[in-house]
């Protein structure tokens, strides 16, 4: 008797193969992975200077340069103007007639909008 309940304690108690973990499972759960991601979480998100302040204020740097050039071609034309006013008599009177309504004593001017 005692032989068949090891008989049959044996063929129902087999070993089972121990399980194995997938991949995935072991990168995700492996130590080294979890600080480095949590490192990661930290930079790009939650820290003062993370990526999302980063490319906010990256933008702003592009529309302040943007605006510099404008600026730049600006004082460009502005400058090419004033050059242009302060070599030619002719140049300056007819700007100042043109933006100013200068006139001479016997002229009448007449403005039409």
């Amino acid at each position: 008797m005692k032989e068949d309940t090891e008989h049959n304690s044996a063929g129902t108690d087999r070993q089972k193969p121990p399980r194995t973990r997938s991949k995935f499972v072991r990168v995700i759960t492996d130590k080294y992975f979890i600080v480095t991601l949590a490192f990661a979480v930290i930079v790009l998100f939650v820290d003062r200077n993370n990526l999302i302040s980063w490319a906010g204020d990256y933008l702003d740097v592009l529309r302040q340069e943007r605006v510099i050039r404008q600026y730049q071609r600006d004082i460009k034309a502005l400058d090419d103007k004033l050059d242009e006013l302060t070599s030619d008599k002719d140049s300056l009177e007819k700007f100042a007639r043109e933006q100013y309504y200068f006139q001479k004593k016997d002229e009448d001017v007449f403005i039409v909008d």
